[in-house]
């Protein structure tokens, strides 16, 4: 060969290399790669614009820190201009500090009294600042009380403004803002809270708050919890030598709750009257609220399974109670509140006695005016209501609850009107003046975007909105699918959602993972955008992943989730059993290769599942479980299992403990040791059992973590843990 025609071939071969090192550098990233890039690249999809606003109190802006200030956007043009005169705040404030601050000396305010009061803190003072004449008060705060779920809590203003009010020891203090204290409770102490909540009043009925200035400023109503009859749960911080012990007030299912009295106190003259709220004490009393004349103050009685609820008014000076209005449900009650008019003489009740949540107006005295909402949908919260013009602006849910959408309905009931058009996931936020409001949405097909209407559902401009960059376009992701499937019973049917590795062959055979939540009301599939979500990242391992639902979730009316009463970890496993033989009819689902995995309720569906069915379930990776209904706490296990006294057979059939013995696939089980919500005491039972019967397993415990486990082993773990036992094929 010449070197002429020798040149030419080895010049052929370098193109022809050179091509080949080209088209893969192009390719884009998969398996483990491209895993990675989805969990932590959060440039993927942009965001231009706003995500969420605050409104000024009058409706007519929202505004935004920038650069040391706050700027006003007008709502309808996005013109923006200084929210406040800074130069008179930082003369009011140096004033006052004998300092010369030259710009604002915070970086978050609230507004009071209507907008006329801004309330911000400087160094140790917190600070009122009147907007119109210019007056500030300072005053040191009283030092902030950390309770459930991280919720802090510092002193409560009298709506004049005067007296603040706070806890300290668990009494309840009262405090002018221009100094001098004074204290209206003295016996409280860990188990006699006054004031202050417990733990499974906010945990399981939203009840956060546990006293209230009655609108006058001269009285305030609060809640003691008598924790003596309730058991301790002993936590154990062991991380040190020393360890430290903490004893939580927690009452399990069957067991004492605290008992809850209700007081008020007249501020002047430091009299304390307490409501009469019947003689039995193993009830719920919450929700308190005043009245707008605060002639009476409210409360809802709940009775200990959680079918009948009552509203009550007290009179404040005597403490004699009269009921307004009686609810109950053949099963149960979900919490819920109550809203009154500010004309002082009419109230919104929503219900599930039509087998829909609706709406019903009703007077003071009980007597019912009208059904506001018959429209047969699931009714989520109400928004506000304009009572001016006479409107009820609501959410609920459609189409088997995959929708959210925003409505509105007359107070005379003769419109009613869905507002958001498009088939998704809406959230509104209405203004304080009831003319507009924002809607946060999205759906399978578009990213998070957040628009601007009239509230007569006009659309005004978008305020915000994704931008899918090129980088993730590149990426090729396939389109999660959304599927349906029949319950196990063959009666209904049921939704769920599937997601695809991008480098997806139907020819070749995956592994399925299912991420699951489950129980009472919980709903998995939703249309919302799901291109860069966990299941996704997930799925490009390697694995098909799906999430399904369940006989018994919300959106589908009430008969529809009473299908789970008495029986949690039966139907919900069932129908999820039934979504993965459905699955498992695709030819390129391998059904002898399935994995599970979940956290809190989703831990113990996780547990059930490789215990109950371990011919469907082979892999589970289980997180902070539930594993017998009789360890959690009172108020959520009996509102869907009655106490374990009156359902025994119940709580034995959905114990992870009665089928240890049956475990035959992987399973891998996650817990804090200072977990305050699920104890690690249902991890340790389960392993228990779990030794007796001579089963292998695996356990990871984490120190100092609570119910959410914040070390980045435990998603670590859990996908190699899948990776190991799946086989996935990755490319």
């Amino acid at each position: 060969m010449s070197k002429h025609n020798r040149f030419i071939v080895f010049f052929l071969l370098f193109l022809f290399v050179a091509t080949a090192f080209a088209v893969r550098a192009e390719e884009p990233p998969r398996g483990r790669a491209l895993y990675d890039i989805l969990r932590t690249d959060r440039s993927l999809i942009g965001y231009e614009g706003e995500r969420r606003i605050a409104w000024t109190p009058d409706g007519k802006a929202y505004y935004q820190p920038e650069k040391g200030t706050f700027l006003k956007y007008d709502i309808q043009s996005g013109e923006k201009s200084p929210l406040f005169d800074d130069a008179k705040i930082i003369a009011a404030i140096n004033a006052q500090t004998k300092k010369a601050v030259n710009k604002l000396p915070f970086q978050r305010f609230e507004f009071l009294k209507d907008g006329q009061v801004i309330k911000f803190s400087a160094g140790p003072k917190n600070y009122l600042y009147d907007l119109e004449s210019g007056e500030m008060t300072a005053y040191i705060p009283p030092p902030s009380i950390s309770g459930v779920r991280g919720r802090t809590y510092t002193e409560v203003h009298s709506p004049d403004l005067r007296w603040i009010a706070y806890t300290r020891d668990y009494n309840l203090y009262v405090a002018d803002v221009e100094g001098g204290e004074k204290a209206f409770t003295t016996d409280g102490h860990k188990d006699l809270r006054n004031a202050f909540p417990d733990w499974v009043y906010p945990e399981e009925l939203n009840q956060y708050t546990a006293f209230w200035w009655s609108p006058d400023s001269t009285k305030i109503a609060y809640m003691q919890f008598d924790e003596s009859p309730v058991s301790k749960y002993p936590i154990v911080h062991d991380i040190d030598p020393k360890p430290e012990l903490e004893l939580q007030s927690y009452p399990k299912a069957g067991a004492n709750n605290p008992i809850v009295r209700l007081f008020v106190v007249d501020i002047k003259t430091k009299n304390i009257t307490r409501l009469q709220t019947g003689m039995e004490t193993n009830v719920y009393l919450y929700n308190g609220q005043w009245t707008a004349d605060g002639k009476e103050f409210t409360y809802m009685r709940l009775n200990r399974w959680q079918n009948t609820v009552e509203l009550f008014a007290a009179d404040p000076e005597t403490g004699e109670t009269r009921l307004i209005l009686t609810d109950k449900d053949p099963c149960y009650l979900e919490p819920d509140s109550v809203i009154f008019l500010a004309d002082g003489i009419r109230f919104l009740w929503t219900s599930e006695r039509s087998g829909w949540k609706e709406i019903y107006l009703y007077d003071i005295s009980g007597t019912l005016i009208r059904q506001l909402t018959k429209a047969g949908l699931a009714i989520g919260s109400i928004s506000g209501v304009d009572e001016p013009n006479g409107w009820v602006y609501f959410t609920g849910q459609e189409n088997h609850g995959l929708e959210r959408h925003g409505y509105r309905v007359g107070l005379d009931e003769t419109t009613f009107t869905r507002l958001t058009k498009e088939p998704g996931s809406h959230s509104l936020s209405l203004s304080p003046d009831f003319t507009l409001y924002t809607d946060s949405f999205s759906s399978f097909d578009t990213p998070p975007r957040m628009t601007l209407h009239k509230t007569d559902g006009t659309p005004i401009r978008t305020l915000g909105e994704s931008v899918i960059t090129s980088k993730f376009e590149d990426l090729k992701l396939i389109q999660p699918e959304h599927f349906t499937f029949k319950s196990a019973d063959g009666g209904y049917d049921l939704d769920g959602h599937v997601y695809f590795p991008a480098h997806f062959d139907k020819n070749e055979t995956s592994p399925l993972i299912l991420s699951v939540y489950g129980g009472p009301g919980s709903k998995q599939a939703a249309n919302r955008y799901g291109m860069n979500s966990g299941n996704q990242a997930l799925a490009q391992l390697g694995f098909i992943v799906a999430n399904v639902d369940h006989r018994g979730v919300s959106g589908r009316g009430k008969a529809f989730q009473n299908l789970m009463y008495l029986n949690m970890g039966e139907i919900e496993l069932e129908d999820h059993v039934a979504g993965v033989k459905h699955l498992a009819q695709r030819p390129y689902i391998d059904g002898s290769r399935v994995g599970i995995y979940g956290h809190s309720y989703g831990g113990y569906l996780t547990c059930i599942a490789l215990l109950k069915a371990p011919d469907v379930f082979h892999v589970g990776v289980s997180g902070a479980p539930v594993t017998d209904w009789r360890n959690y706490d009172s108020i959520y296990t009996e509102r869907y299992m009655r106490l374990p006294q009156d359902n025994p057979e119940g709580y034995r059939k959905s114990s992870c403990m009665t089928y240890a013995k049956d475990l035959e696939g992987k399973l891998f089980i996650h817990h804090g040791a200072v977990d305050d919500n699920v104890h690690p005491g249902n991890s340790i039972q389960l392993i228990y059992a779990l030794l007796q019967a001579g089963k292998r397993f695996d356990f990871m415990l984490y120190p100092e973590q609570q119910h959410g486990i914040r070390f980045n082993q435990y998603s670590l773990d859990r996908i190699d843990y899948f990776i190991e036992h799946l086989k996935p094929i990755v490319k």
